[in-house]
Parts: C-alpha cells; sequence; structure tokens
C-alpha cells in the first residue's frame, strides 16, 4: 500500500514539473514578435530620436515669421553725480535708472524664411521616412527569423522520422541476419546510414537552436529566452504580378525612395535661401524707453521720462565679398549631387522590385516542382522497400530511395517557406509592408 501511494506522489510530482516547464515556453504569434521588435530595436529608437528633433527644428523656422520682443532693465550707480532736469527743477544722483522693450518685426528676408520653413518640413518629413524605413526592414528581419525557425523546426521532425525509420529498418534487418536471411555487409550498410542520419539530426538541432537566437537576438531579448512560434498557414495561391503596376506603387510609397525625393526638394529650397543675399531686407522695429535717477513714483513719472520711436528699416548687400554668390554656387553643386542620388533611388527601387518579382516567381516554381518531386519520391520509396523484401531489390536501392525522400520533404519545407519570405520581400520592394501599431 505504502508502495502504490509513492508511485502515486511521483507521479504528480512529473506532472506539476511537466506542467512548470510547459508554462515556461511563451507561446507567440508573428505580430506579436513584431511588436516586440519595434519596441526594443536600437536603430527604431535613434530614428525616432532624430525625428522628433527635427520637428523641434520645424517649430523654430515657424518661429522665424513672429515678431522678436527683447526686454531690458538696468540700474546703475557712478562715482560722479549726474546732473540732469527733473521736471523744471536741475537734480543730481549717482543713481539712475533705465528700461526698454523693443519688437522687431520681418517683414521681407529675400524668401529666406519661407525656404528655410520648406526646408524644415521637408527635412521633418524626410526622417519621418527614415523611421518608417526602419520600422519595416525590422519588420521584415522578424519575419525572416520567425519563418526561420518555423522551418528548423519541421526540419528536425523530418530528420526524426527519417532517423527512426532507418533505425527501425537496422532492427528488421539484424533479425533477419541473425537467422541467415541477409548478409552482413548488408547490416552493415545500414549501420552506416543510420550513423548519417544522426548526423543529419544533430546538424537539424543545432540550425534550429542557432534560428531560435537569431529570433531573440532580433527581437532584442534574452537570447536563452525560450519562445513556443505560432504555426502559420504554408498553403499558397499563385499570383498574378504586373511589373510596370508595381513599380508605380513603389514609387508612390517606398519611404527610404521618398526620403531622397524630399532631400532632392530641400535641396531646392536651400538655393532659394541663399539667393536671399540678392534681395533687400525689409523690417518693422518698434521701440519704448524709460530713464529717471529716481524710480517712478506716479504715472507722471513714467510718462514725463519715457520716450518711443517706429522705423522701417531697408537694407541691401552691394558687396559682401563673394559671400552670396559663393554659397549660392555650393547650393547649387549640392542640388545637382542630390539630383544624382534621386536617380539612383529610382534605379534601386526599380531593382528591388524586378528581384521580388522573380524570386516570388522562382518561389512558386520551385514548390511545383518539390511537390511533384515529393510524390515521385514517395513512391520509390516504396517500391524500392517492396522490392528488396521480396529479394528483387539491393539494400542500397532502399537506402538510395530513402535519401531522395528526405530530401524532397525538406526541399518542399524550403520552398514554402523562401515562398512566404518573398511575399514578405515584395510587399516591401512596393511600399505595402504595414507596419504594426503598438
Amino acid at each position: 500500500m505504502d508502495r502504490y501511494r509513492l508511485w502515486i506522489w511521483i507521479i504528480i510530482v512529473l506532472m506539476i514539473a511537466t506542467s512548470v516547464r510547459a508554462q515556461d515556453r511563451q507561446k507567440i504569434t508573428l505580430d506579436e514578435c513584431v511588436k516586440i521588435a519595434l519596441k526594443n530595436n536600437t536603430d527604431i529608437v535613434s530614428a525616432k530620436s532624430n525625428y522628433l528633433m527635427n520637428k523641434e527644428g520645424l517649430r523654430s523656422a515657424w518661429g522665424s515669421f513672429l515678431p522678436r520682443i527683447t526686454a531690458n532693465a538696468q540700474y546703475r550707480r557712478r562715482n560722479e553725480e549726474l546732473i540732469m532736469f527733473r521736471y523744471q527743477d536741475l537734480v543730481s544722483s549717482k543713481d539712475s535708472y533705465y528700461y526698454d522693450v523693443s519688437v522687431s518685426q520681418p517683414i521681407f528676408t529675400g524668401f529666406r524664411n519661407y525656404a528655410n520653413l520648406q526646408k524644415s518640413q521637408l527635412e521633418t518629413d524626410m526622417y519621418e521616412y527614415y523611421l518608417v524605413n526602419t520600422e519595416q526592414l525590422t519588420q521584415l528581419a522578424v519575419k525572416s527569423r520567425y519563418y526561420e525557425v518555423l522551418k528548423n523546426e519541421q526540419l528536425l521532425d523530418v530528420a526524426q522520422e527519417t532517423l527512426n525509420g532507418s533505425e527501425e529498418e537496422l532492427l528488421r534487418i539484424e533479425t533477419m541476419q541473425r537467422v541467415g536471411s541477409v548478409s552482413m555487409a548488408e547490416v552493415y550498410q545500414l549501420k552506416v546510414r543510420v550513423g548519417q542520419n544522426r548526423l543529419a539530426l544533430i546538424e537539424a538541432q543545432n540550425a534550429l537552436i542557432t534560428s531560435q537566437t537569431d529570433l531573440n537576438h532580433t527581437l532584442g531579448i534574452d537570447v536563452n529566452t525560450s519562445l513556443e512560434l505560432e504555426e502559420q498557414e504554408l498553403e499558397f495561391q499563385s499570383i498574378e504580378v504586373d511589373f510596370d503596376q508595381l513599380l508605380q506603387q513603389a514609387l508612390e510609397n517606398r519611404v527610404d525612395y521618398l526620403a531622397v525625393r524630399n532631400k532632392y526638394e530641400r535641396a531646392g529650397y536651400d538655393v532659394m535661401a541663399q539667393r536671399s543675399g540678392y534681395y533687400p531686407q525689409v523690417s518693422l522695429d518698434a521701440n519704448y524707453n524709460w530713464f529717471d535717477v529716481n524710480l517712478p513714483g506716479s504715472q507722471r513719472d513714467l510718462d514725463e521720462f519715457d520716450s518711443y520711436s517706429v522705423s522701417v528699416n531697408l537694407s541691401l548687400n552691394i558687396f559682401d565679398r563673394f559671400q552670396t554668390s559663393s554659397s549660392v554656387g555650393m547650393a547649387k553643386a549640392s542640388l545637382m549631387a542630390v539630383e544624382a542620388e534621386l536617380e539612383q533611388a529610382k534605379r534601386q527601387v526599380t531593382l528591388d522590385v524586378k528581384q521580388a518579382i522573380l524570386n516570388i516567381q522562382m518561389s512558386v516554381e520551385n514548390i511545383n516542382v518539390t511537390n511533384e518531386n515529393l510524390i515521385a519520391a514517395q513512391e520509390d520509396y516504396r517500391l524500392a522497400k517492396e522490392r528488396y523484401t521480396i529479394g528483387a531489390g539491393t539494400l542500397l536501392e532502399q537506402i538510395s530511395a530513402e535519401i531522395s525522400l528526405s530530401g524532397a520533404k525538406a526541399n518542399r519545407i524550403k520552398a514554402l517557406y523562401d515562398y512566404k519570405y518573398s511575399l514578405a520581400a515584395l510587399e516591401l520592394a512596393v511600399g505595402k509592408l504595414s507596419v504594426i501599431d503598438d
């Protein structure tokens, strides 16, 4: 009875331990992985900081259209008496008090303020594009690592299944050898194959662990974290793609291309800003000040000793030692360089779209071929096994068929996951890879 109770307690403890280990593994979806990576990725943090800094610069550019207001106050004590009329009396004092308020409003700056505002707006949008592009690249990297883990899990299953099958076959062949039905050479041949399958299993296990580590690194979490990934549908539907249509979408939506286009427009406004030196500068200024040897004690004191002025100022560079022409020339040269960069960006977008389409088409072809190969390999293995069983075939033929079948299964899994990644890469190439919101 005591032994029976002991076994019950052992079973309960094992069940609890198994449950705890199962809870330690977190089951996670692809979307959840993307959210984690978007939160932890350091490149995104840096890109977001650059965007926020330029956003503050945009507010400063708007401020250049507003008046500048300054106020000054001063108390001064001299070593000699200051003599002045105060009302109708002549007074002297070593102390004096002063304050003034000035307002300066730019009226015309040769389009400099307008050009700087446009530059700042374009630069802010450009850094926002950089941020979105970083997020999209991160999402694609997560998808790639996620699919790699799922692929290696299935490849590990294939390797384990192949090893199990060869070990069972080895046991059968050894039994047949003991009764004299097969030679010892055939036993050794199958033992070699079992050893090769064990090595393949070890490689598959290592590949899975490596891909899991890569995924954790991409997510920005502890590389030793154990994650249970949600399975993905591996069915596929052949899609029709139109290069011209996808290229047009890419030029309209690719944020990395739009960033370079903004950079080009910004360079154009920089030329406008530098040309402002050729135009007159007009501003409206106003000043109010008060001075006395005593602090004001009444409204009369304020009115008696204050003054104000209003002026319209116009200035024009007659000769600025070639500063303006030099600045304009450098801005134009920069514009030419960015124009070439924009053309190169367009060519890169064209190349990316073309390559993405070719990869999709190749993935579809690979899936069709691997499906046919898998069916043929299954039938070939079945026939080879039957021939060997009845003595019409050799063990080497059966081993060769088993190798082909294992390879066909692995190739089909690889082709299906390559197709899923190619779809995500095509979405990125045309600028349609949406970033998941938190």
